[in-house]
């Protein structure tokens, strides 16, 4: 493909044709802020945060839409852009409760008062955030200090019937929810109902998320750029009971977490050892961790043995160990319920081989673990990488490489490998294609989000075996 050459900021760039503003940006270093953007789908273009000027343009542009032309300059920081954007906040925050932004533990609402490792350790305002809040980063980059409009004080119920809690005074209508819920797991649950001031974001008529359509997967969770969605935490019920005399606990701890709690912890990539978070959760009180990639290696045995079992019968075989998948699969393929093959996700192994235990806690990143604990009992506590983050600061616990602990062994029997790519490790992706491939004599597809999954069982002819992550 042909390059493209333009000019952001000063700095002559060559970057491809067809590439956004925000590409040509970020793949040189260019800060350009956003809120509504995710850049695995289609731009919406409607937070307002990306806006620059373009020489020659009418009007701002929308970095994240505007696709670049040869010769054009652009310019992303100048004084008219700032001011727009901060105008754009001081919108967002007029009609937001803004607990974080009237901090009362600093007693001052100028933002460079607002040192965020007093938001992440605080316990004075209900934000499930705590420092890790992109508009609240943004108001602070921008110096959004006293609001210059009139304050909505928003009252809406919270909806707190399952573990994927919505908090509407906290949503910003950035829509970030509703397009991973429907174009990325096909799930629609979430949508936009009226207009203007009055629009709101949840389920369809208005409905509380337990009697929705959700599948508790809870990718919408892991978008939400504020506390608008949120799983449900138990950020004092897991440090209570890891202190509690005579309550005998144990934790297991997915490889997955570590490059989310790097992130909202601020380290490098890299620089946080499994070792070091299993010294941590014991210097907090846990009394054993174990290593997720045994229960998940144990889960594989248990699907291979299903497989060889099914396989010959009716085919395609329809296969996946996610919570969130199976409810999926069941309420929108009734008819294909013969061909469903469902085994133990680690979560359900290890809680099963750690029943001896009085509490058993999983740590891994955002998803479906919350709703599999909750529906199933599989495990007591699901904790996420931001919550542990928060308990770890909190408890003066953080990752350190001077404090290292061993992971302790189930004891389970492992896989053969007879379906080592089927049956590997695949991680949910908002935009991956199935992974296509034959193993075995079986033709099989991986499909990594509930669109893909939903296009392969429309043409499942063409498989032997069809495994699905959400």
């Amino acid at each position: 493909m042909a390059n493209v050459n333009l000019t952001i900021n000063g700095k002559a760039l060559s970057v491809p044709a067809g590439s956004t503003i925000l590409e040509a940006a970020r793949a040189n270093g260019i800060h350009i802020p956003t809120l509504c953007f995710l850049k695995e789908l289609d731009p919406r273009a409607s937070c307002r945060m990306c806006v620059v000027e373009v020489e020659g343009a009418r009007s701002f542009q929308h970095a994240c839409a505007a696709r670049v032309r040869e010769g054009m300059v652009v310019h992303t920081d100048t004084e008219a852009v700032r001011a727009s954007r901060k105008l754009t906040l001081e919108l967002l925050l007029s009609n937001h409760a803004v607990d974080c932004h009237h901090c009362l533990r600093i007693g001052s609402s100028r933002c460079d008062d607002l040192d965020p490792k007093f938001c992440e350790m605080c316990f004075f305002c209900d934000c499930v955030k705590d420092g890790f809040c992109e508009l609240q980063a943004l108001a602070r980059e921008y110096k959004v200090d006293v609001l210059p409009f009139e304050q909505k004080h928003n009252t809406l119920p919270i909806d707190a019937s399952t573990v994927i809690v919505r908090n509407p005074n906290k949503c910003i209508k950035c829509r970030r929810c509703v397009d991973v819920c429907g174009k990325v797991q096909a799930v629609h649950n979430l949508a936009a109902s009226g207009r203007g001031c009055e629009l709101t974001i949840g389920p369809a008529f208005g409905k509380p998320m337990a009697e929705s359509a959700c599948i508790g997967c809870g990718r919408c969770v892991q978008v939400c750029p504020t506390g608008a969605i949120y799983a449900a935490e138990h950020k004092d019920e897991l440090v209570y009971y890891a202190h509690r005399d005579g309550v005998k606990t144990a934790a297991t701890v997915s490889a997955a977490l570590i490059p989310e709690l790097e992130r909202v912890l601020k380290r490098e990539s890299g620089s946080v050892s499994l070792g070091e978070i299993a010294g941590a959760l014991k210097k907090i009180g846990v009394d054993t961790v174990f290593d997720t990639d045994e229960a998940e290696d144990a889960a594989r045995a248990q699907a291979e043995k299903l497989l060889d079992e099914r396989l010959g019968q009716r085919k395609p075989v329809i296969l996946t160990n996610s919570f969130a998948a199976k409810a999926f699969l069941e309420k929108t393929f009734p008819g294909e319920k013969d061909c469903f093959l469902f085994y133990d996700s680690a979560l359900a192994v290890f809680g099963k081989a750690a029943a001896g235990y009085d509490k058993r806690f999983a740590f891994g990143p955002v998803g479906g673990d919350a709703a599999e604990c909750e529906k199933t009992r599989c495990v007591d506590i699901a904790v996420n990488a931001r919550e542990l983050a928060r308990i770890m600061i909190r408890t003066g616990s953080e990752p350190n490489p001077g404090r290292t602990a061993k992971t302790e062994a189930l004891g389970l029997p492992g896989a053969a490998g007879r379906y080592k790519r089927l049956l590997g490790e695949a991680a949910w992706n908002m935009d991956s294609e199935p992974e296509r491939f034959e193993e075995n004599g079986l033709r099989c597809v991986i499909c990594r989000n509930l669109s893909e999954a939903r296009r392969a069982l429309a043409e499942a002819d063409r498989y032997d075996v069809i495994r699905v992550i959400a």
